[in-house]
């Protein structure tokens, strides 16, 4: 049988519960190099994402059925371009004080097996945009802010990296932090904007879509230990679906953005100018799709982003189900 290519990739990310999820998709996904993971501020503070990765990392590591090399996770920033304030009053709720659904306040968080890393998030993100070209995919699952700084250090790198993967925005729906925004983008619409016009081909997968890619709760009913923490994991987030929206399962938001990188054909896109708002009044993070007649011709192209407009839900939880078989405990 033919060795599956793997595809060197870099994740950002700001765990986060449906980060975690991500992440765990990610390596359990033969087809996924995961070189490194660099985190920046979002769902927590960014020092609180930096500890997070930094314990999700090695306690998925060592439920792997079959033990893999971890990536190094790097810390990265913790204020918007612009700087100001981010209300994380919905994201505790979401996610729980700790941003992982207190999983390890209630379980031992593993033997720190990643030593801490002296290079930032922006540097790591230019050095392999750099180093890897167009061999290297980016999946970006929190604010695009490290994305941003990377391309302020070497926008030819960054525009030369085979793809971008955004979880953020959303087309012909309102948002979520706000009645324009969705959240990602809310929290710096600045870098967003930069992100959107680095020459990068680039894959918007918007709320539009990953509302669509819900885990039901009685999926993680049952089975070992594995799948009871990633119950506790989520726990606070199925709690806050129940209440708000009368759903009784997860958003899988930031692992349908890694399985759109791992299999393209989940998600059908359209190519479409993508404009964020970066003004300050309450359309501040909205992203605007140029969804006119005649906006993907060829010659529009290249200034625009494939925005994710269907997905196959129903195609996209057989794999993430099937991809958590690799974890001892699962089942």
């Amino acid at each position: 049988m033919a060795k599956k290519i793997q595809t060197p990739t870099l994740i950002d990310c700001d765990p986060g519960v449906d980060d975690a999820f991500a992440i765990a998709l990610a390596l359990a996904s033969p087809e996924i190099d995961l070189r490194a993971i660099t985190t920046v501020h979002g769902n927590v503070p960014a020092r609180m994402a930096y500890r997070n990765a930094r314990r999700v990392v090695p306690f998925l590591g060592v439920n792997l059925r079959s033990p893999k090399p971890l990536p190094a996770v790097y810390p990265g920033a913790g204020l918007p371009l612009r700087g100001g304030r981010i209300d994380r009053k919905i994201s505790i709720s979401i996610h729980g004080e700790d941003g992982l659904g207190d999983l390890f306040r209630k379980r031992k968080p593993p033997a720190p097996g990643l030593r801490r890393e002296s290079r930032v998030a922006s540097q790591v993100i230019a050095s392999l945009s750099r180093g890897l070209g167009g061999s290297l995919s980016i999946i970006a699952i929190g604010p695009l802010t490290n994305l941003a700084l990377a391309v302020r250090r070497d926008r030819k790198a960054l525009a030369g990296v085979g793809r971008i993967v955004i979880m953020g925005g959303a087309a012909q729906m309102p948002g979520n932090a706000t009645r324009a925004a969705e959240f990602n983008v809310h929290c710096d619409p600045e870098a967003a904007e930069v992100v959107m016009n680095c020459g990068a081909p680039i894959t918007m997968i918007g709320l539009n879509v990953t509302r669509r890619a819900v885990l039901p709760s009685r999926s993680l009913g049952g089975g070992g230990e594995f799948r009871g923490a990633l119950r506790d994991l989520a726990g606070p987030y199925i709690g806050f679906s129940k209440r708000r929206r009368g759903v009784d399962g997860v958003t899988l938001h930031d692992p349908l953005a890694v399985a759109a990188a791992l299999e393209p054909g989940l998600v059908g896109c359209l190519h479409r100018k993508v404009s964020v708002e970066c003004g300050s009044g309450p359309a501040r993070g909205m992203t605007v799709v140029d969804l006119r007649p005649g906006a993907d011709a060829p010659a529009s192209r290249a200034r625009s982003a494939e925005v994710a407009m269907e997905v196959d839900e129903k195609r996209f939880l057989r794999l993430f189900l099937s991809r958590l078989r690799a974890y001892r405990g699962w089942s």
